[in-house]
């Protein structure tokens, strides 16, 4: 497999990201192709034929360790995970759902073209050859070249629920909304709100227990300020005054009652 050309599919919700992304790998002789969720990299695997996918872990409607391992039960192209999410427990996570690695955001190019071509060559080393082809049909050893970033247009696939979602809207995905139609990425957000990136997504999708629970508040309203949405919006739930109060009334009214009947 000649690295230089091969085929890389670019998995990541934001555009901006993958944009960046790509870019840097078409400036390194790659070729690519973007896709903004885990539903649209599964419908196109088989299109596509990717020769490595670069997967973001953090998206919505799929997480990326769900579409990981949808793609190893079809597909022996090597995995690289892309996110912020750098705890034991992910990196864990990551590998047990058959990525071949694993890399932290921000990363150096560099970086992530070594361990690009690292994971093509071992990609290489274990592949096994494939069965001969039925008469009639194409030779094996024959493979038609993959598309180019520009896809077929096919009939989105509706997929079945997986979650029940309030008819109300959500705060995350009213953000989100926001950022995308100023056209303002989260790197410009960060810089602004003074709130680290990785957390303004976790906000977006509301994935509160990634947020940081001493930062969580001030990061959701110094987002909020920074888009001019009004917090009207679902938060997450914190234990009310009057939630704490009513159990300790009780126990209170228990010690006072057993006093006047022993005494």
């Amino acid at each position: 497999m000649d690295t230089i050309r091969a085929t890389i599919m670019i998995v990541d919700d934001d555009p901006a990201i993958s944009t960046l992304i790509s870019h840097q790998l078409r400036s390194l002789g790659y070729r690519t192709v973007c896709l903004r969720d885990g539903l649209q990299a599964l419908q196109h695997l088989a299109v596509v034929q990717p020769d490595l996918v670069l997967l973001d872990v953090m998206m919505p409607r799929m997480s990326g360790w769900d579409v990981c391992r949808q793609i190893r039960a079809s597909s022996d192209a090597p995995i690289i995970l892309l996110t912020a999410k750098d705890a034991d427990a992910d990196v864990v996570t990551g590998l047990n759902a058959g990525a071949d690695d694993y890399v932290t955001k921000p990363y150096r190019i560099a970086q992530l073209q070594a361990r690009i071509e690292a994971a093509l060559r071992r990609s290489q080393q274990r592949a096994r050859p494939r069965p001969a082809a039925h008469a009639g049909t194409a030779s094996a050893g024959s493979r038609s070249s993959p598309p180019e970033t520009t896809l077929p247009q096919t009939p989105e696939v509706v997929p079945p629920k997986m979650s029940v979602t309030p008819p109300r809207p959500r705060l995350g995905a009213t953000l989100r909304e926001e950022r995308l139609r100023r056209g303002v990425s989260l790197y410009q957000a960060e810089q602004v709100c003074r709130v680290r990136w990785d957390y303004l997504q976790a906000i977006e999708q509301e994935q509160w227990e990634y947020v940081p629970r001493a930062r969580r508040q001030s990061a959701i309203r110094a987002y909020a300020e920074y888009l001019g949405l009004p917090l009207r919006y679902p938060q997450p739930k914190r234990a009310s005054f009057a939630s704490v109060a009513a159990p300790l009334a009780a126990v209170a009214l228990m010690v006072v009652a057993l006093v006047v009947y022993f005494f």
